[in-house]
């Protein structure tokens, strides 16, 4: 272990940090203009596919402007500087969300957009440059799969508490309700990325290192790179995998106030014992997944992980109470935990593979590309609840749904989703090849070649 305890913990919370709004985001912002302000699923879709295009420049070159040198690059590093600028905007943007100015039809749709937008391009920044930190700070498999774990239990108590916290103060109808709560949640998001600073420093040796690379590299191509990762195959199988994580976690989230609402006919409060659930089990089942990770290494337990989350899934078509739904939410926490845990040491192994191969570091773009697909997941999310609820017939105003409307939601949290775990799982067991024996050579020559 290269860094201590302290640091470790001080990286981890972006795991808190990441989680705990994108669950607060993904849970809340299409129920409330769908359902609150009333705009139209359509537009709402609609806002969600421009964000969608808007998204697929934004990450990556913001992850190829955090590659570059900067004139703070020698004193403060490549990364941390990025961080501080954009981490407490993102939390202070959150709260703009619910502060609708015109509820009128077009300029709600405008305001969700720019809103969505301007949420997007702080995240950007900040996150993809924590997760470009991650394999140039931690660089062995030990320490990563420490690391990991720890951004892992943060990962799931921020998501757990980003669905806990706010239904403890919202009310079903009052706009109100929803502004206090968001206030609770970007003063939670500010303090935690004051206590991330000690974990995104850069050290000397670090600092000294980006110089000499990017002297090495100058006049590297943004295309070039962005070519040659849409053509490595186990880049394209993790970010595929990592889509699908996302997707789980837009559209489960997403429909969470239905599924509470309108499956179970109960009041908000409700959704604070599935999100007890779903933490109780994603927290008990780390320990395991990180040991069973260092067993077995990474690849293998990201295909178990797929699998048993995909199976997971099926209760979600049947079950219709309170206590089935809760038990069900525990195994899917159980099962979804090995995917977060493995999920930031298996991305290290792939940039690992492809920094020996072009002998340049380049995380930022890479992980830009790898922002983006997570973030098409909202757009994804948004399209697929647009249209379902359409096709359904679901009406927002009702107090009750028909049964096809219901059919509807129970396809968004359960059968949509199965179909990109089991995708996932196919990709990881015949394309991905990074096996320990693999990932330990290329660990080993990176350290030969000074990378």
């Amino acid at each position: 272990m290269k860094y201590s305890s302290k640091i470790h913990l001080s990286f981890g919370l972006g795991g808190f940090l990441d989680n705990f709004i994108t669950a607060a985001f993904a849970v809340r912002v299409i129920a409330f203009f769908e359902t609150e302000i009333l705009l139209g699923i359509t537009y709402v879709g609609l806002a969600f596919i421009l964000y969608g295009i808007w998204n697929m420049f934004n990450d990556p070159i913001a992850g190829y402007l955090s590659d570059r040198k900067t004139r703070f690059t020698s004193r403060w590093g490549r990364r941390f500087p990025w961080f501080i600028t954009a981490a407490i905007p993102y939390a202070i943007v959150y709260l703009f969300i619910f502060t609708v100015p015109n509820k009128e039809t077009i300029p709600a749709f405008f305001w969700l957009l720019f809103i969505i937008c301007l949420f997007d391009l702080f995240y950007s920044l900040w996150n993809t440059n924590w997760l470009a930190l991650f394999p140039e700070k931690f660089r062995t498999n030990l320490e990563r799969t420490r690391v990991g774990g720890i951004n892992t239990l943060f990962g799931q108590i921020g998501l757990a508490l980003g669905m806990l916290l706010p239904p403890l103060f919202i009310t079903y109808g009052d706009i109100n309700s929803y502004i206090f709560s968001a206030i609770m949640v970007v003063g939670i998001a500010l303090f935690t990325a004051l206590l991330m600073i000690p974990g995104m420093k850069e050290d000397k040796d670090m600092r000294i290192r980006a110089l000499r690379i990017e002297k090495e590299q100058q006049g590297e191509s943004f295309f070039k790179t962005l070519i040659f990762a849409f053509r490595h195959k186990n880049f394209l199988v993790y970010v595929f995998t990592y889509l699908t994580q996302m997707i789980l976690f837009m559209l489960i989230l997403g429909s969470l106030p239905y599924w509470v609402q309108y499956i179970l006919g109960r009041e908000a409060e409700i959704e604070i014992y599935i999100s007890g659930a779903f933490l109780i089990g994603s927290v008990l089942a780390v320990p395991l997944w990180v040991m069973l990770g260092r067993k077995l290494g990474n690849r293998k337990v990201y295909i178990i992980g797929s699998g048993v989350t995909a199976v997971c899934f099926i209760p979600l078509m049947f079950i219709s109470d309170l206590l089935t739904t809760i038990v069900g939410t525990i195994f899917l926490g159980v099962a979804m935990a090995a995917l977060w845990t493995l999920m930031y040491p298996t991305f290290s192994d792939v940039i690992d593979e492809i920094v020996m191969i072009t002998r340049k570091r380049r995380e930022g773009i890479y992980t830009g590309v790898r922002t983006f697909f997570g973030r098409f997941s909202n757009v994804l999310g948004g399209v697929f609840i647009a249209i379902i609820h359409t096709t359904t017939g679901f009406i927002p105003e009702a107090a009750t749904q028909t049964p096809l409307a219901m059919f509807g939601i129970r396809v968004i949290m359960g059968l949509i989703p199965m179909i990109f775990y089991i995708a996932s799982f196919v990709l990881m067991w015949k394309i991905y090849d990074l096996k320990p024996e693999k990932v330990q050579w290329i660990q080993m020559q990176l350290k030969e070649r000074e990378l």
